[in-house]
């Protein structure tokens, strides 16, 4: 069979079917080259301006290297190949920054029963699948919905749906290789060769499932050290948390406080064509371009995403642990992002924005004043997908699960997450000496603050 060979910096030559080559080109695709990988990770590793396009090729590559690793036969290896190219064609503008404003301004009850718990770019990416008109004749209906069904619910064999969405699925095969190559840090490498070769299909309650050999646990012990550590060192970086609040932020201040009937069109979801229509002319640069507009002075949004495209970052006034903070706020804290809960954010960020404006005598407006949270789940947690654990072939006997097989993982407590609590402001300094005078002043006021005010936050789930 014919095949045309693209030179890709992660893989090497990776190597394509004409029809493969055909789906590739299609607009809905080629969309891909305009949405960065890591939003706006380059302004601080410069390098880290990949796309969802670059990934998306190197997905089907491990999909396909999986799938013969296994064993499939070549039907279910194009399958699997064609699932791993239409995976990330639902993603919007700066890839997992949009996916904040579309679960928030979404309208859930025009979802179907069996949609509502979907992320939004979960539910477009299966619209599309099912719906684009190019899609649809180049896969045809059925297969179209075969791959919708394996990518939303992983209805069909098991593991299909393991390759594309699992603990060690291709999705994340590729992005911690390329993510630590144009980010120019290790801390993503690990031995992909040798974790393929420890795949095995096994039965399981008369059910084959996607497993490794006892001999590939170490494989997977420095697979999931590096996702452990490329979260902690790149995901979560400082100014790559900072970027990606400035942005949400912006969306959510265009739409509720601008009135910007164009963002409102983007990110307030409603299932109708009209939608999909719109949302598919979008990518980073229009973004950015449009929504940062000089003539548009006064806008908030604008002021924000403008500072973005200048690097004037707000700077982060506030680092904690969530566990400095007494019991009944730490649960609570957590939850402060969830839209429930935004008149208790909006008064915590209005004092917090006082006090700054007293300690900087400077006037420290609200609006740009960010309280955030986040979690790094626990290194042995990380070994998961969702609820899926990594099982363990035993020959004659039940596969056992990773983390309790290795040696490793089963000293590590697993309720040791971290989880922390930030706020970052438009203020400045001028050295790092008065950086260091400014922040040891305010600290334990703003703590002060969010601790007062915890406990009026409502326990929900975070978004």
């Amino acid at each position: 069979m014919a095949e045309i060979r693209f030179r890709d910096p992660v893989h090497n030559f990776i190597r394509f079917g004409l029809e493969e080559v055909r789906l590739i080109n299609l607009d809905v695709l080629q969309r891909l080259r305009g949405i960065r990988q890591l939003a706006m990770a380059s302004l601080v590793y410069p390098g880290a301006l990949h796309t969802r396009f670059d990934h998306t090729l190197g997905v089907a590559h491990v999909a396909g290297e999986m799938a013969d690793a296994l064993g499939l036969d070549p039907e279910e290896r194009t399958f699997v190949r064609q699932a791993a190219l239409l995976h990330d064609i639902g993603h919007g503008p700066f890839s997992h920054v949009s996916e904040y404003a579309l679960d928030r301004f979404a309208d859930r009850s025009a979802l179907a029963p069996d949609q509502k718990k979907e992320k939004i770019h979960e539910v477009i990416t299966g619209y599309l699948i099912r719906n684009h008109e190019t899609i649809v004749q180049r896969l045809g209906k059925e297969t179209c919905d075969r791959v919708a069904q394996l990518l939303a619910e992983g209805v069909g064999d098991p593991v299909l749906r393991t390759i594309v969405s699992g603990p060690l699925d291709s999705d994340k095969q590729d992005y911690l290789l390329r993510d630590s190559l144009y980010a120019g840090v290790n801390y993503g490498v690990y031995d992909i060769h040798q974790l393929q070769r420890s795949l095995v299909c096994e039965k399981l309650a008369d059910v084959k499932e996607l497993m490794i050999r006892a001999d590939g646990v170490h494989a997977v012990e420095q697979f999931v050290m590096a996702k452990y550590y490329l979260t902690t060192m790149l995901y979560r970086h400082k100014i790559r948390q900072v970027t990606d609040q400035m942005i949400i932020r912006a969306i959510v201040l265009g739409i509720e406080s601008d009135n910007n009937k164009e963002l409102t069109k983007l990110y307030r979801f409603e299932p109708k064509p009209k939608f999909y229509e719109n949302y598919l002319k979008w990518n980073d640069a229009k973004f950015l371009d449009r929504f940062g507009e000089s003539g548009k002075q006064g806008a908030k949004c604008t002021t924000l995403i403008q500072r973005l495209i200048k690097r004037a970052l707000l700077k982060r006034v506030f680092y904690a642990p969530v566990k400095e903070f007494e019991a009944d706020a730490k649960e609570r804290l957590m939850s402060i992002e969830h839209p429930d809960n935004q008149s208790t954010r909006n008064e915590i960020e209005s004092e917090i924005a006082k006090a700054l404006s007293k300690q900087f005598n400077a006037t420290v407006e609200p609006e740009f004043t960010i309280l955030h949270t986040y979690q790094i789940k626990s290194v042995r947690e990380s070994s998961r997908n969702d609820e899926a654990s990594i099982l363990v072939a035993k020959p004659g006997r039940m596969p056992g699960k990773f983390d309790d097989e290795s040696v490793l993982f089963s000293s590590i407590n697993e309720r040791l997450s971290d989880e922390y609590v930030e706020v970052y402001a438009p203020v400045a300094w001028s050295d790092p000496a008065e950086r260091a005078r400014h922040l040891n002043a305010i600290t334990p006021v703003l703590k002060e603050i969010i601790t007062t005010h915890a406990r009026s936050i409502h326990l929900t789930m975070k978004l």
